[in-house]
């Protein structure tokens, strides 16, 4: 089971970061200030308004585009230096995630909602390849005859009644997320997740990262929930003895991923490799 990974593991899988989180307090629903709220949202609306008037030429057959981008932050209290934030690309119409895991080697990773990761980078002769895995689970349809999070013989989910926003919104809508309590039957620990279902994402493929074979992974690498909470249910905090994680954000912030300087191709066996269309371009 996953949650025994978690509280047996956890504190020694985090990376370290040079940036100090500063987590949001919860706040209830009935008490977030609309006049701010409306601000913010006024502002990310002009600035869209610009990136597109300036950024449109872009062309779809060498760049990939994202338009929006998760931002994590997370912090342990018993390992201070065990804290920093990691960022996710995200493109609300086709899917697509990117994540730069800032390796020598690999440029950044793109995710695709069928399951499909791509990674660019330099195949250590000078050469921008890219590479290409496949995880399986990640289009695992949720199964419409269980409520997730899905309680077992092992963990049973409750909800705690805190709500909590992130610095965002989806149609024009604040993002807020509901915290559920982990109660765990047979192993000691106090976990508590909240989720949101306004971010129109596949989340599964978040924890792909962290399950594709290669040094690539979060600096959280313990991050999967595959099956407990269901693909439509983002993350927005997470908390487990001393360990906080927070998606302090999830905002405009477009980024152009180049790709068409880099050369695809898929293993045919036998040592021999054939040259391809990259599936992420258009033709």
């Amino acid at each position: 089971m996953f949650f025994l990974v978690t509280v047996t593991f956890m504190l020694s899988c985090v990376g370290s970061g040079d940036k100090t989180p500063s987590f949001s307090p919860v706040m209830p629903e009935d008490e977030i200030p609309s006049e701010s709220v409306e601000a913010e949202l006024s502002d990310e609306e002009s600035q869209m308004e610009w990136v597109d008037a300036n950024h449109n030429e872009y062309d779809p057959k060498t760049t990939v585009f994202f338009s929006h981008v998760f931002i994590y932050q997370y912090r342990s209290e018993d390992e201070p230096e065990n804290e920093g934030e990691f960022w996710i690309y995200h493109n609300p119409e086709t899917g697509n995630l990117l994540y730069d895991p800032g390796d020598e080697m690999i440029d950044f990773v793109i995710s695709s909602p069928d399951g499909n990761y791509y990674f660019f980078g330099n195949d250590g002769h000078g050469i921008q390849t890219v590479t290409h895995q496949h995880v399986d689970w990640v289009t695992h349809q949720d199964d419409d005859s269980k409520t997730y999070p899905v309680s077992d013989d092992y963990v049973r989910f409750s909800k705690t009644g805190r709500k909590f926003n992130v610095d965002g919104s989806v149609d024009g809508k604040q993002i807020l997320s509901e915290e559920y309590r982990w109660e765990f039957v047979k192993v000691q620990g106090n976990q508590t997740t909240a989720v949101t279902e306004q971010i129109p994402v596949n989340f599964y493929q978040m924890y792909g990262f962290n399950k594709i074979d290669g040094d690539v992974s979060l600096p959280v690498n313990f991050f999967d929930f595959t099956g407990i909470f269901s693909k439509e249910q983002t993350v927005t905090h997470f908390e487990s003895d001393g360990f906080q994680m927070e998606l302090i954000a999830y905002q405009y912030n477009p980024y152009f991923a180049e790709a068409g300087d880099y050369t695809f191709s898929v293993y045919e066996g036998d040592g021999n490799w054939k040259e391809e269309h990259l599936p992420l371009l258009e033709k």
